[in-house]
Order: structure tokens, then C-alpha cells, then sequence
């Protein structure tokens, strides 16, 4: 009786582990659709405009994702789709396995975000603008700016042109998404820095939200502020005293059109010292 009770439990310990691993990335093989897209992702198809599609030429299994510039009118439309979902792990890259055929300069373009709540902890990003004919593996490493464990990842996946102009013919199939193993806490950036940083926002160019990251190496007031080209101040996304430490604070654009735009940071520590630093960001809508 209690070697049958040890063979129960062993099954469900083993139950519950393929459990945990499929609830990492939704549909990950795109081998279920239902309504033309994905179980699970949210693509841009719309009526009859349709640049994702289901494709039986698949990296494992029977399907994969497949985008395809599609034209209206004049218009190239490019193709995109995204899933967010519910992580506990800080898992240390993001997989995948691709081909892809690029016209006029498109680039393929995988990012990931993940957030605590509504802070964001760690992104990564992978983009290829070679053509690609066999099914090839990207690895994009994932980096952490705190010791926090995520509870939610964003991944998207499009087609992106840095000069905004899409290009007839440019398409990509994707499958078998994952990520790579847990990491530790110890990978992440150093709790307490000691130099002022503004880090370059992720994504970047992004469409509509990016996350900016600062650190700052003594308690003081700190004002972080979103310009247009023009030099005009369109809003104040920090403005109070923060004590020693790296922080991350969401930008949303979808009230902004697309363009270049700027943030700025302006510190002044207790103890007297200043830093003030400006970085370009692209919203790309």
C-alpha cells in the first residue's frame, strides 16, 4: 500500500512539473489557432487584411506562425502579434526557431518584457535583418535590472523599418518558442550602484509602452521628464526624492503620433551632487 501511495505521488510530482513547464509560453509550437490567430496571441489581422497566418512548413509538429507584409492600397501593413502571460521564474533567455525573407531593409523583431506587478525587471531582445531559408535557432540572452521574480512576460514578435517605410515581400515563420533555464538572484544588477546611470530605454524603437531605466548612488530628488523634437516638455513621469538604487518607470506613447522624442533625468543628492543626463528614444507606430 505504501509503494502504490509512492508511485501516486510520484506521478503527480511529475504531473505537476509538465505543468509548470507548459504554463510557461502560451501555445509556444502555434499549433492551435482558432479565428485565424494563434490560441493564446493577439495579432494585428483584421478583416481582410490578414499578415499572420498559420503555415503547415514547421520547425517540429504540424504549423508554425507565419507574417507576411500585406498590401492595401498603397500601403505596406506589417505583420505583428504578442502574448502576455503569467511567469514565476527568472529564466535566463528567450528561444525560438526562424526563417525569414526581408525586402528593402525590414527587420524581424522579438522582444520580451517582464514585470513585477507594474514594474518592469528584465527584457530581451532579438532582430535580424539577413534572410534566413532553413529553420535557424536565435537565443536572445535575458537581462535583469532588479532582484525582483517576474509574475508577467510580454513578448511580441513583428516586422520593424527604423525609417518607417515597410516593403512588399518581406516575410517570417516562427515556431517553438521557450525559455532557457531559471537563473538565480545573484545574475542581477548591484542592489546598492555607485554611479549615476540612464540606461537606454527598452524596447527601443517601441509601440506604445518602453520601460526606462535609472540608478542613482546617494538619496536625492530626482525629475524625469519626456520632450519632443521641438524641445517642448510633454510630461513628468518621476519628480520626488528616491533613496539610493536602480529603478524602472513605464512610458506609454498611445497618445503621442510617432516620432523621436527625448528623456531627460536631473538628480541633486543630498550631499550636493548633480547629474543630469538626455537619451533619445523612437516611438513607432
Amino acid at each position: 500500500m505504501r509503494k502504490m501511495s509512492q508511485i501516486f505521488l510520484l506521478i503527480f510530482i511529475c504531473l505537476a512539473a509538465l505543468s509548470v513547464s507548459s504554463a510557461q509560453i502560451p501555445n509556444a509550437g502555434f499549433e492551435t489557432w482558432s479565428a485565424g490567430s494563434p490560441t493564446g496571441w493577439i495579432t494585428n489581422n483584421a478583416g481582410t487584411i490578414v499578415p499572420i497566418t498559420q503555415t503547415t512548413d514547421a520547425h517540429s509538429g504540424s504549423s508554425a506562425m507565419q507574417g507576411t507584409m500585406q498590401t492595401v492600397f498603397t500601403y505596406n501593413y506589417p505583420p505583428s502579434a504578442y502574448a502576455d502571460f503569467s511567469v514565476n521564474s527568472r529564466y535566463s533567455s528567450l528561444k525560438g526557431w526562424y526563417k525569414y525573407t526581408p525586402a528593402g531593409g525590414d527587420t524581424l523583431y522579438i522582444h520580451a518584457v517582464f514585470y513585477k506587478g507594474t514594474t518592469g525587471v528584465a527584457y530581451t531582445q532579438f532582430f535580424t535583418g539577413t534572410s534566413v531559408s532553413t529553420y535557424t535557432q536565435f537565443t536572445a540572452p535575458i537581462t535583469y535590472i532588479s532582484s525582483a521574480v517576474p509574475d508577467t512576460a510580454y513578448i511580441e514578435i513583428m516586422v520593424e523599418s527604423l525609417n518607417g517605410t515597410y516593403h512588399a515581400g518581406t516575410t517570417f515563420k516562427l515556431d517553438d518558442l521557450s525559455f532557457g533555464p531559471a537563473t538565480g538572484v545573484e545574475q542581477s544588477f548591484p542592489i546598492k550602484p555607485n554611479v549615476f546611470t540612464l540606461s537606454q530605454n527598452y524596447p527601443n524603437p517601441f509601440n506604445p509602452s518602453t520601460i526606462i531605466t535609472y540608478q542613482i548612488p546617494n538619496d536625492g530628488i530626482v525629475r524625469l521628464d519626456i520632450f519632443d523634437v521641438m524641445g517642448r516638455m510633454l510630461t513628468t513621469l518621476v519628480n520626488e526624492e528616491k533613496s539610493v538604487g536602480q529603478y524602472s518607470v513605464p512610458f506609454d506613447g498611445s497618445q503621442f503620433t510617432s516620432g523621436i522624442y527625448f528623456y531627460r533625468i536631473n538628480v541633486l543628492t543630498r550631499d550636493g551632487k548633480s547629474f543630469s543626463q538626455t537619451n533619445k528614444m523612437i516611438l513607432m507606430k
